[in-house]
């Protein structure tokens, strides 16, 4: 039985909604300590009582009747039964004992995802790690968020947030927030109202693209090229800010001359852009101050991602649109108390960390998509047990097939979630994950909504599910690392993040607007410099350059491409943009929750008419869409959004995994991402 805190008959208590990244406020009304109504928060200053169908579906996520309540260990294939929490316990302990005599530390793998994100105690799972001295603790970061942080921190020391309110020109390249981020679209609405410019970029109409002042439909892939194309006129018609290329900036003439091949009519055949679209973009970013342009998960996702992530980066540069009001506002994350201590026995390189060391400096992390090669080759060396803590590889990690055969042929696999996952089924043990409502969290609000202040996210209700810092904690315990976790309860473990701050629990709890941890400061870079190895903005890494990479944002096709491609692409004519955030879901998420399910009830390939028409195809007719790595089958759906020869799959679907046809071989040199946006692919009637 899941309880509120403190259980009386009716209370209204306010929080902060972890379900997606939006973090948007809510009101809880609970009556003899169950959920009665969940509303948005109007005094919540970043979100002002805006609610998605995520948030308003809240109670039937908690009280859902398939919710994990007990741990279960798996008895024989699809068959399982309830144990204690002592005896999951003894079983990990003694796995993981047996793991690191046989094998070394090292042959441990941890992974955390975004069961509720924003998990502030997910950090101790790296402290874990590290005691029991492995190097391969890995997270959602292995395909998300992570390139385009890396790409802007090397290019001028930090990822910015864009201050939508205050600008007059607004970006958004290859996002698409009123699915993924609804409160920031709101945001954008709100300036828009007031007359700034909205320029979209993205291969299909989104909900933002119907309303901008210019659309730009790239080829997916072709960011890079479209990126360089706009900076050819921004250099050729010298409209970027010359004082600051002039005092801040390092290689700019390298980009002048990187530019040259760039020309519109060039980029044109490259991106499917008109040439004068790209002219008209480039003049309109360059001309109207303050400005800022919002990079997507999707442009993370090719090949080229992380240089294409540079080139955008180098676009708000040049033009002067850094750390000031309506630009890239430069807001550092809270200084909490570090959680890092050095790795124990640890005697081998972390999986990735010789293929991918920008990204492996940059993290400290293991790649997880190349786990599978050490799970099933021992390349370069054997992972022979995974504890992976909210997240499902087996429908969000690229080449699906290869993931499932690596998981299943581990000696330990324990999952923790709240729902049975796919992956989960594939598990020795899988132990039921506490909500959001369930355990102490915190809001930064830094990179979503670029204001330096700090929540807290109380716990609401008792959950029969484990929490994050009590899971890592004991396992710490029985495992003799209990010097190393010290706290002896969540609320003082928060404490000592929270130190640096000279802020507390009581404190957060206390004021619910939260904290500024703060003041807002334009143009710091003016006192100490950028954070980079120069101090200026390094339009040239040579940083990039040391690791044998390329030190301009190169623009190189994606792995699969109907230009360097030819001979696949006559096999695979179309192009394969997989995985784009749909508002009812979280990547593979909740389509166990009623209400949300009604929303997109299946999985639909989005199919342009006229190419149908061309290959005999029906709208709503069951198809085969095959790549390289395999098959699925997906009904379709007509969209006139795009252009015929791209067609778009959905990812997280159980019956219909997308992530089947997506590549684990060729990925982002520099990040180790998987090019889930840009890929080859045909459509197969199914003959009856």
């Amino acid at each position: 039985m899941i309880a509120m805190l403190n259980n009386c008959e009716t209370r209204t208590i306010k929080t902060i909604c972890g379900i997606c990244n939006g973090a948007c406020g809510i009101c809880l009304e609970l009556s003899g300590g169950v959920i009665t109504s969940i509303k948005g928060d109007q005094d919540d200053p970043f979100t002002n009582g805006y609610i998605c169908p995520k948030g308003k579906a809240l109670k039937e996520l908690v009280y859902a009747p398939d919710r994990l309540t007990k741990p279960l260990k798996k008895v024989a294939p699809g068959e399982w039964r309830d144990i204690s929490w002592e005896d999951a316990f003894a079983y990990i302990v003694s796995k993981l004992k047996e793991l690191k005599l046989n094998y070394g530390p090292e042959s441990l793998a941890i992974h955390v995802g975004q069961t509720g994100v924003r998990k502030e105690f997910t950090n101790y799972l790296e402290r874990f790690a590290a005691v029991y001295g492995t190097p391969n603790c890995s997270s959602a970061g292995s395909h998300c968020h992570i390139s385009k942080s890396m790409a802007n921190e090397i290019t001028y020391g930090i990822l910015p947030a864009a201050d939508y309110l205050n600008s007059n020109c607004i970006v958004l390249w290859g996002y698409n927030p009123a699915n993924a981020c609804p409160p920031q679209m709101n945001n954008i609405n709100k300036a828009r109202a007031r007359g700034a410019r909205l320029i979209v970029v993205d291969p299909t109409v989104t909900p933002a693209a119907l309303s901008a002042d210019i659309h730009l439909q790239q080829r997916p892939g072709s960011d890079g090229a479209l990126a360089l194309g706009m900076l050819y006129v921004i250099v050729n018609e010298e409209l970027y800010d010359k004082n600051f290329v002039a005092e801040w900036t390092i290689g700019f003439d390298k980009l002048q001359e990187l530019v040259k091949e760039y020309t519109p009519e060039i980029t044109e055949k490259i991106t499917w852009v008109p040439a004068a679209k790209i002219v008209e973009a480039a003049r309109l970013f360059a001309q109207t101050s303050p400005a800022n342009i919002s990079p997507g998960i999707s442009l993370e996702l090719q090949t080229n991602g992380f240089q294409t992530a540079r080139a955008l980066a180098i676009l708000q540069a040049v033009t002067g649109n850094l750390d000031i009001t309506g630009g890239a506002l430069f807001v550092p994350p809270a200084k909490l108390s570090s959680l890092e201590i050095p790795i124990k026995e640890a005697k081998k390189p972390a999986i990735g960390e010789k293929e991918f060391p920008v990204f492996h400096k940059y993290t400290k992390r293991a790649q997880a998509n190349i786990y599978y090669k050490s799970i099933l080759k021992g390349d370069p060396y054997h992972i022979k047990g995974m504890i992976v803590d909210g997240s499902n590889p087996v429908l969000t990690w690229p080449n699906a097939s290869k993931v499932k055969e690596a998981l299943s042929s581990l000696e330990l696999l324990l999952v923790i979630d709240h729902f049975m996952t796919e992956t989960g089924r594939l598990a020795d043990l899988v132990l039921p994950a506490a909500t959001f409502l369930g355990r102490y969290e915190l809001r930064d609000a830094s990179s979503t909504y670029g204001v330096q202040g700090i929540s807290l996210i109380d716990k609401v209700l008792e959950d029969e599910g484990i929490t994050d810092w009590k899971f890592w904690n004991e396992l710490a315990r029985r495992m003799g690392h209990e010097e190393h976790f010290p706290w002896p309860n969540e609320v003082d473990a928060l404490n000592f993040r929270l130190k640096p701050l000279g802020l507390s629990y009581d404190q957060l709890k206390d004021n619910g607007l939260g904290y500024v941890y703060s003041e807002k400061e334009e143009k710091k870079y003016e006192k100490a410099g950028f954070k980079t190895l120069s101090g200026k903005v390094e339009i040239f890494s040579q940083e990039l350059a040391d690791y044998g990479f390329d030190p301009l944002p190169v623009y190189r096709e994606p792995g699969e491409s109907p230009l360097t491609s030819p001979q696949v692409a006559e096999k695979y004519p179309l192009i394969l943009s997989t995985g784009a955030r749909t508002i009812g879901y979280y990547h593979s998420r909740y389509r166990n929750i009623e209400s949300l399910r009604k929303l997109l009830p299946e999985p639909l390939l989005l199919v342009h008419p006229a190419k149908a028409e061309e290959m005999g195809i029906c709208d709503g007719e069951t198809v085969k869409v095959e790549s390289m790595r395999g098959s699925i089958e997906m009904k379709v759906s007509f969209s006139t959004k795009f252009d015929p020869r791209v067609i778009f799959a959905p990812h997280g679907w159980d019956k219909a995994n997308s992530n089947i046809l997506t590549d684990s071989e060729v990925l982002d040199p520099v990040s180790g991402f998987p090019p889930d946006r840009a890929l080859l692919a045909r459509i197969v009637k199914i003959e009856k």
